[in-house]
């Protein structure tokens, strides 16, 4: 592990105290009875926090040159991906089919699970691909977490600073953005390669184009509309 990242985990810590707190009061503060909590909202839980633990556990394996169970662990990830992907598409699928608002609203509201899969997945993929290159393995697993973390951090400005609206995209799309930004200035001050946290930047601000440009199209609806009518119908 690079020296400059000795203490990596403690990023990977705050990030899923921003998934816990932006969750609690819809899911982690209703333990125990968990109170119209369904079935696919706790299989979508454990699925993000083994994630966020594997996150955690990861450095710290590594630090303690602990490598034959961290490449265990990562072998495990090829399972709990593709699991993470799922219970994202039932999710969408059971906002889909529960939100009172109007169909043309519901398919641009799909935009948002939908872009986090695909960020989520390409920057896991590079992340594999980069394996046998460590130092891009490291910041793509990095930018993984900062895939996925928008949706707690949004609801964290909605319910705990009163922030409604866009308003709580923007900040969390800003806030993102910032700590990749910071990440690439980090490596440039100490000489390293910051490709990763620059692909990763452009991957997460498309998506981020596409909310606020592509998901009110006709041609958002026209395709969308299609994959509900196979999938969600």
């Amino acid at each position: 592990m690079e020296r400059t990242y000795k203490n990596i985990g403690l990023f990977f810590v705050a990030i899923f105290a921003i998934v816990f707190l932006g969750f609690f009061k819809t899911y982690f503060g209703l333990f125990p009875t968990f109170t119209k909590v369904t079935t696919i909202q706790h299989i979508h839980g454990l699925l993000f926090v083994l994630w966020f633990l594997m996150l955690i556990v990861q450095p710290v394996l590594i630090k303690k040159r602990k490598y034959k169970w961290h490449r265990v662990i990562g072998k495990v990830s090829y399972f709990l991906v593709p699991l993470i992907v799922i219970s994202i598409f039932f999710i969408a699928k059971e906002l889909y089919e529960t939100a009172p608002i109007t169909q043309a609203k519901k398919i641009a509201t799909l935009y948002i699970p939908f872009y986090q899969i695909v960020d989520f997945v390409t920057l896991y993929l590079l992340a594999i691909y980069y394996k046998k290159k460590i130092s891009y393995h490291l910041r793509y697993m990095i930018a993984t977490s900062l895939a996925v973390y928008g949706a707690a951090l949004k609801r964290f400005f909605t319910n705990f600073l009163g922030v409604t609206g866009l308003n709580g995209f923007l900040y969390t799309f800003i806030i993102t953005d910032l700590i990749l930004l910071g990440f690439i200035l980090y490596d440039r001050k100490h000489g390293k390669d910051n490709k990763p946290y620059v692909v990763s930047l452009i991957i997460l601000l498309v998506s981020q184009f596409g909310f606020y440009y592509l998901r009110n199209t006709d041609l958002w609806q026209t395709i969308c509309g299609k994959f509900v009518e196979l999938f969600y119908s």
